[in-house]
């Protein structure tokens, strides 16, 4: 009975065939992807929650919480650049009508796009800013 990883049997082959050690990695595009829509999935809640005890409560958390939103901003910038960051930034505050509906995003070249989903979001940014 084989109790060891799946790994652990790709780096017994590999040892075997090449003769020497292997590390094996993850998936790196996929391990970032999955990152970036929890992330996001976390602003989002985090935000939507900011707004929901200024509603009910009068309570204005700003104070506590604009040093921070400005902090993962800018990592933001790092990580993905500035038109990555600045359309996250969107994503995050700016992607609803006052009646709940999406803003469509719109290319300079007009076409529409509808980014309902940390995954769309992801997409977008991939397709557009990323290789």
């Amino acid at each position: 009975m084989n109790t060891g990883s799946p790994n652990e049997g790709l780096k017994k082959l590999f040892k075997i065939v090449l003769g020497t050690e292997v590390n094996i990695k993850d998936n790196i595009d996929e391990t970032e992807e999955l990152i970036f829509i929890n992330l996001i999935k976390k602003l989002e809640e985090s935000e939507k929650m900011e707004h929901k005890v200024f509603q009910s409560s009068g309570i204005d958390l700003s104070k506590v919480t604009d040093g921070l939103w400005f902090v993962v901003e800018n990592q933001m910038r790092l990580l993905y650049g500035h038109e990555s960051a600045e359309l996250i930034q969107w994503y995050i505050y700016d992607r609803f009508n006052p009646d709940g509906s999406i803003i469509p995003l719109e290319s300079p070249k007009g076409k529409l796009f509808i980014i309902k989903t940390p995954n769309d979001l992801w997409s977008y940014i991939k397709f557009k800013f990323i290789n």
